[in-house]
């Protein structure tokens, strides 16, 4: 989940400002400025002619998150309010609203200050006059927001500020929003993969003309971008509206079933033919996009070992274990060469401009360069015997029967071998000399070339696929079971959030220990004061009653002797005396009282942390338990894993334009990888038994054939295409006054198991809205009503899936329910508005990022405050934390991203490069590579465990004239 910060206003007025082609930064202040009498014949509307004019001059200073003098000026109820100097409008009083007088300039401060940093004018006189109006009218906010049509603007095509940017789960694909653009690349390469549009979009029209010529993602910015854990589907937020995109996986493009085994295999270069060599020695011609048009091409007395096409593809040649090669026309199938070679052939392989062919061998080991069209053999003459066509170079130096054999492109001058001998060894074609020697570690098994001549493939007989330099320098080993490998690494995960949240669990029974025993000691205390105040209260009441028996007794003698001052004195002082006693008694018993009203407590309190005792220990019991859970079924995994990762690969073929590299083997299972660096991607699954042939062609095809005679065509990197937009009505994506959503979605999460997909937005000032999708239905699956009182900036899921929290302008960080939709805790403690929130894995603590430049950590058990990190001078816009760690990544608008430790706040590592405010960063769970973009449009990728910048993407260079559009 990423979001941005700045409201829709703030980045209209610098999306303006940039489309001010031509105009000087040094505008000369103007003098008072009168203003024209509007005639509109209606009344003012606030949204339509007043809002536009605001968010042009006035709103990139005066909005929610940077308010200037405390004035906000995007809705009528803020501007009513006014700032540090009073309301700024004051409803039919043009005189007393100080808005009004500040931009005719006719009181200081004048607004908008000339120059200014966004290339804000001073208001016209045309523009004043419906201000004027607008407040002489009653300063009303209109119609509002209804179901209006949205009046669209055009957005400066050079608008690049990046608003929100995402990283796949296994840092493959990284995504970053330009404005209402949507740039995709892949981070494993460094390449730039595509700009996602709409094609909705493209059919809008301004007049005559395409509102959007280059296409669009969306019509608004792109406020957030959050991948689906899965990583084939990319969810993007703009006005009233989500949108998915989706990469699909295992596209199968055509099935060709075989009575045969397949021995060989290769695509024509134009897409269109797919040839197989078979085991019964024919040659199968096969149309790709019809399956009906095929044809048996027969010659051959062995095996095909190995076919390629010519460049044209109009020519296929075909080499076998009967020790010929043949050349056959693509068009009719027919048979136009054939040429005996000395040994069996176990590959071919085509120059350039189809002259040659090489082929090698497995009898003596040599690689044979041909020519083509093929000599025929000199004829016996006489005593001497029939010559054979001889090769025109040769290439010797393997100690085994050669297994592949390719052209090194782009030049074309020179061949590159593999061998059971273990060796790749590059030649020289015009006279066979080698050029170069590298030894893979076991017999190889096959060989594949990138296009560009700089990298290639080798499997061996060992079970490992090496990528190399074409220099000999090793680059990575391809290695494994994808899937497993990432198995492992999310129980990996796993294990160290359960025995975290064990060692959390036991800190807290503990301490309900200590607590416990602690009440239990303080009611045997109570006890004893119970007793010794009880012992003193009895001790006191004889004491009390001799002294009131000695008070009558001396009643009875003073009555008998009224006048003897003797005895007269005597009852005063056994009256003072009982007295005594009564208040020692009353003493006594008081003291009584309250030592067992302190019993009461103190039982009710041993009873209240035995239950709490009980019920932590029972928690203990249960997060120990799912750990020894995850620990079994993580071993398992582990154990597991080497058998996965042993399965032999048999084939291996760059493919994509060698972007990937594909490999398949024992397993079935076809796995891409990283063409330039070897780093896993993803499999493609679909075959039922081995996988022994790749071959790779044009538009992104790759054909593989497995042991049970099923040859598979497939698309082996899909694009990434539009699926739904979420919001308005499925039949009419266009018409957003109907939206579902009440303004713009400022934040996105996907739930852990990717079926919920959680929005955030709501009305500024008015409303926050909390949104839980059903991903598979695109249906609401809950709503949180009335979870904040202002927009949502930052949400996200806990690890569990089973709650969720949300940030918002209203300064709460909220806690809720996903099943029951309810209120858990709110976290109270943000001065501004709250930008962004993240959970950490074992769910002890949130994070937040506030426009009040801190960082604040949440104990999520007691609600408190666990720290503090205030070491940024502007708003934090994002945070997020790293993996199953106690590490977090954020950025902020003083241009810097950093990284901390949320248990102590340390701030270990910053990453250097943005020139301007940054909005939004991403981080994959192993902190490898971290992602951030900002106002300078500049998309940075750095490897996040030592901040090094590993890309630097700049905004593709728009079209000239090109706009686009967004709503007001």
């Amino acid at each position: 989940m990423q979001t941005r910060f700045l409201s829709f206003s703030t980045m209209l007025s610098i999306a303006l400002s940039f489309a001010a082609i031509g105009q000087s930064q040094e505008t000369k202040k103007p003098g008072k400025i009168e203003a024209v009498e509007a005639s509109l014949g209606r009344p003012v509307d606030f949204e339509k002619d007043i809002q536009p004019i605001l968010d042009e001059k006035c709103v990139a200073c005066h909005n929610v998150a940077i308010a200037e003098s405390k004035l906000i000026l995007e809705d009528v109820p803020s501007i009513l309010k006014g700032g540090k100097r009073g309301a700024s409008v004051v409803a039919k009083d043009v005189e007393k609203s100080l808005i009004y007088q500040v931009a005719s300039r006719a009181a200081d401060p004048v607004m908008p200050p000339l120059p200014n940093k966004v290339s804000a004018s001073a208001f016209t006189p045309q523009e004043l006059g419906l201000l004027k109006k607008w407040i002489e009218e009653g300063a009303t906010p209109g119609a509002g927001s209804g179901q209006h049509s949205v009046p669209w603007q055009s957005i400066p095509s050079n608008m690049n500020a990046i608003y929100s940017v995402a990283l796949s789960t296994w840092g493959r694909w990284a995504a970053c929003g330009r404005a209402n653009q949507i740039d995709l690349y892949d981070v494993t390469t460094g390449e730039y993969v595509a700009r996602l549009l709409d094609p909705t979009l493209l059919t809008i029209k301004q007049g005559d003309k395409a509102f959007y010529p280059n296409g669009a993602a969306h019509r608004d910015f792109v406020h957030a971008l959050a991948f689906n854990p899965q990583e084939n589907l990319l969810a993007s937020a703009g006005y009233r509206e989500v949108k998915l995109w989706q990469r699909l996986s295992n596209v199968q493009l055509g099935t060709f079933p075989q009575d045969q085994t397949v021995n060989s295999i290769a695509i024509s270069p134009d897409g269109k033919w797919i040839a197989f060599g078979r085991a019964d020695n024919s040659l199968v011609l096969q149309s790709i996009t019809d399956p009906s048009v095929r044809q048996v091409l027969a010659g051959h007395a062995g095996p095909v070992t190995g076919v390629q096409f010519t460049t044209d593809s109009t020519k296929l040649i075909s080499g076998s274990k009967d020790k010929t090669l043949r050349l056959w026309n693509v068009a009719n199938g027919q048979q136009t060469g054939v040429l005996e070679t000395p040994h069996e052939i176990t590959c071919v392989a085509l120059n350039l401009d189809g002259t040659r062919v090489f082929s090698g061998h497995a009898g003596d080991h040599f690689i044979r360069g041909w020519a083509v069209p093929f000599e025929a053999p000199k004829p016996a003459e006489g005593d001497k015997a029939a010559e054979p066509v001889k090769p025109v170079v040769e290439m010797k130096g393997h100690g085994a029967p050669v297994s592949a054999v390719a052209l090194l492109l782009p030049a074309g001058t020179q061949l590159v071998s593999a061998s059971a001998d273990a060796t790749w060894r590059v030649w020289e074609i015009a006279n066979g000399n080698q050029a170069r020697a590298q030894n893979h570690g076991a017999p190889i098994t096959a060989l594949s070339l990138k296009n560009d001549g700089q990298f290639l493939v080798t499997a061996g007989a060992n079970n490992m696929t090496r990528l190399w330099k074409i220099d000999g320098n090793p680059v990575a080993e391809l290695k494994g079971n994808i899937a497993a490998q990432r198995n492992v690494l999310k129980l990996t995960d796993d294990d160290t959030v359960a025995k975290s949240r064990v060692q959390l669990a036991d800190a807290s029974f503990k301490a309900a220990e200590k607590n416990f025993k602690e009440r239990e000691e303080a009611t045997k205390k109570a006890v004893e004061q119970k007793t010794a105040m009880e012992k003193v209260l009895n001790d006191a009441k004889p004491k009390e009653q001799a002294a009131l028996s000695l008070v009558e007794a001396a009643k009875t003698e003073l009555a008998a002797k009224p006048d003897d001052e003797a005895l007269k004195k005597k009852k005063v002082d056994a009256e003072a005396a009982a007295a005594k006693e009564t208040e020692a008694v009353k003493k006594a018993q008081d003291s009584f009282d309250a030592a067992a009203k302190g019993v009461i407590q103190s039982e009710k309190g041993q009873q209240s942390a035995d239950e709490q005792q009980k019920q932590l220990k029972l928690l203990l019991d249960q997060e120990t338990n799912a750990a020894k859970q995850v620990e079994t079924i993580f071993n398992q995994a582990k154990a597991e894993l080497p058998a996965a990762d042993g399965k032999l690969v048999k084939s291996v073929a760059y493919v994509a334009d060698g972007k990937l590299i594909a490999t398949a083997g024992e397993d079935g299972i076809v796995r891409l990888w990283s063409g330039t660096t070897g780093k896993p991607l993803e499999e493609i699954v679909g075959h039922k038994a081995s996988v022994g042939l790749l071959a790779s062609g044009p538009n992104r095809l790759l054909i593989s054939a497995s042991d049970d005679k099923q040859v598979l065509v497939w698309d082996a990197n899909p694009a990434w295409k539009l699926i739904a937009t979420l919001g308005p009505a499925a039949d009419n994506s266009l018409d957003l006054a109907k939206s579902q959503f009440i303004n713009r979605v400022l934040s996105l999460a996907f739930s852990p198991d990717g079926k919920l997909l959680a929005t955030g937005g709501g009305d500024p000032s008015r409303s926050g809205e909390l949104i839980l999708w059903n991903v598979e239905t695109k249906t609401i699956a809950r709503q949180f009503v009335d979870a904040h009182s202002d927009t949502v900036f930052g949400i996200d899921f806990s690890r569990d899936g089973k709650q969720i929290v949300s940030g918002a302008a209203d300064k709460f960080v909220k806690q809720f329910d996903v099943e029951s939709g309810k209120l858990i805790r709110s976290f109270e403690g943000h001065t501004h508005h709250v930008l962004g929130v993240s959970w950490k894995a074992d769910s002890s603590r949130i994070a937040s990022a506030g426009a009040d430049n801190a960082i604040k950590v949440w104990n999520v058990e007691t609600g408190e405050q666990h720290r503090t990190i205030q070491n940024y001078t502007k708003q934090v816009t994002s945070i997020r934390y790293i993996g199953a760690s106690d590490n977090m990544i954020s950025c902020s608008g003083d241009k810097t991203v950093k990284m901390h430790r949320s248990n102590d706040g340390g701030n270990y590592r910053n990453f250097a490069g943005p020139t301007d405010f940054v909005y939004s960063v991403a981080v994959t769970r192993d902190e490898a590579i971290a992602a951030a973009g900002g106002e300078d449009g500049i998309f940075r990728i750095w490897n996040g465990t030592n901040s090094q910048e590993l890309f630097k993407f700049e905004a593709p260079k728009p079209p000239a004239n090109n706009v686009q559009a967004n709503a007001r």
